[in-house]
């Protein structure tokens, strides 16, 4: 793996920070590219995501420091570290996605419809991120022995692992070409934010059972994580949306 694209001096340029860069990038231009056909200024998206990023980034590392909290207090002097690392996905989405939907209400635009514009590009966005936590070497899957058709190394834990970062990347790149498809035949406001839920807590749910007991911790003597139940609720969230939107169907 490489953590670290280079040093000079006291800088380093960690590869996960390059790749979270290019997926927010990636995202953002799907989701200009969507907003017309929503009825939606591109402008006005960029607007809004620039909330939805800062405040997922500002969650992301919250909801890891809580969740990390035995390991930071005693090391208070990395609460405030600039690194682009100590991020959990689960934190930015739930920060990322109320913020944004406050956004656009003093925009003027429909929550629903933004946050159907950034449905796809969430999938894009997260799938081209697990990329980096592959290159930092975190994120892994379980031990993986010699004759294993696929492993990498990790400097988390000095040992080869299964690419479970590569297997969550797949599902979710899976998951956005599924989620394009049933858009075509569910165009109702809210079906594809709801589904993208279903479809990537899905995803993220069997990603855990590769990682739990390696970089994810189980709960007690049970085999799942709190990735599972954060997963399981995303899927129940979800479900709810699509409810909503049928209902919308009905009603029509």
């Amino acid at each position: 793996m490489y953590p670290t694209i280079f040093h000079y001096g006291s800088f380093k340029l960690a590869s996960f920070g390059v790749i979270m860069v290019l997926a927010l990038l990636a995202g953002l231009t799907l989701a200009r590219k969507r907003a017309p056909s929503h009825g939606v200024n591109p402008d006005t998206i960029v607007d809004i995501s620039y909330w939805l990023i800062i405040s997922g980034i500002l969650g992301a590392r919250i909801f890891f420091i809580a969740q990390e909290w035995k390991y930071y207090s005693t090391h208070v002097g990395e609460l405030l570290s600039i690194q682009f690392q100590g991020l959990t996905s689960f934190g930015g989405f739930i920060v990322g996605t109320i913020v944004a939907a406050y956004a656009c209400k003093r925009k003027g635009v429909s929550p629903l419809a933004y946050l159907d514009i950034i449905a796809p590009a969430f999938l894009i966005g997260h799938a081209i991120g697990r990329i980096g936590c592959l290159l930092n070497g975190c994120c892994h899957g379980q031990p993986a022995p010699e004759s294993f058709f696929l492993r990498v190394f990790s400097y988390e834990n000095h040992q080869y692992n299964q690419p479970a970062q590569v297997y969550d990347s797949l599902m979710n790149v899976g998951a956005f070409f599924l989620l394009i498809w049933l858009e075509k035949r569910n165009p109702r406001q809210g079906f594809t934010f709801g589904m993208m839920m279903i479809l990537h807590g899905l995803a993220r749910f069997i990603y855990e059972f590769f990682r739990a007991g390696a970089s994810s911790t189980t709960i007690g003597t049970l085999p799942f994580t709190e990735g599972h139940v954060m997963a399981a609720g995303i899927m129940i969230v979800g479900a709810m949306f699509v409810a909503r939107a049928r209902k919308r169907v009905v009603e029509a």
